[in-house]
């Protein structure tokens, strides 16, 4: 097998085995994060404020002020994504899902102590959070290419298979991962923000 043909496939591989764990840490997370909080009990209300406190600037914006500042935030999430994965040490670059994961956990669980209050955030939520997560799993997909890349050309790496990529140029390595990022992440973002901005709002009407 060529090396081109021996990338590709390492690259299919990557993409898969990413997306599939990183929907797997967001539900074991999220779900963890629920059974502590569903254990210790801590007062709804206090969560309640906190909650209101963090969403009490929205109101006022327009759905294009609304637009172009979620765009902006989840653009930004994802760059970190992509700095963290600079470093090279394995998993650093999964801290910002792990975050989400945990954020959803406490939804879950002030959705089953006050119903209300619950359906307002899920309505919020899910119907962005598809695809803003799903963008998010395959930004992380392409941030693991970069940091094996990235360590493999900064240790000794003789005896692991894949020890040939970090002697790759690195513009035609990094090329495509930039491509994809442009085509599919950065576009996906764009829909969930635009979900978020203009049909979440009218969502949210439905269940007050």
């Amino acid at each position: 097998m060529d090396k081109t043909t021996e990338l590709r496939q390492w690259r299919r591989r990557q993409i898969w085995t990413n997306l599939l764990s990183a929907w797997a840490v967001l539900f074991i997370v999220a779900a963890l994060v629920y059974a502590i909080l569903a254990w210790v009990q801590p007062d709804i209300a206090t969560i309640q404020r906190a909650l209101k406190r963090a969403v009490s600037g929205i109101k006022s914006d327009s759905n294009w002020q609304m637009f172009l500042r979620i765009a902006w935030h989840n653009e930004r999430a994802v760059l970190i994504v992509f700095v963290l994965s600079l470093i090279p040490v394995p998993l650093l670059y999964w801290l910002n899902l792990v975050g989400t994961a945990a954020s959803i956990g406490l939804v879950l669980y002030v959705n089953a102590g006050q119903t209300r209050v619950g359906m307002l955030i899920l309505a919020g939520l899910v119907p962005h959070g598809i695809f803003e997560i799903s963008c998010f799993a395959f930004a992380l997909a392409l941030a693991s290419q970069l940091n094996y890349y990235i360590r493999s050309r900064t240790r000794n790496w003789r005896k692991r298979r894949y020890d040939w990529i970090g002697r790759l140029p690195w513009w035609p390595f990094i090329r495509p991962l930039l491509r994809w990022y442009l085509m599919i992440v950065v576009p996906g973002l764009l829909l969930a923000a635009a979900i978020e901005s203009y049909v979440t709002p009218w969502l949210l009407t439905l269940v007050r």
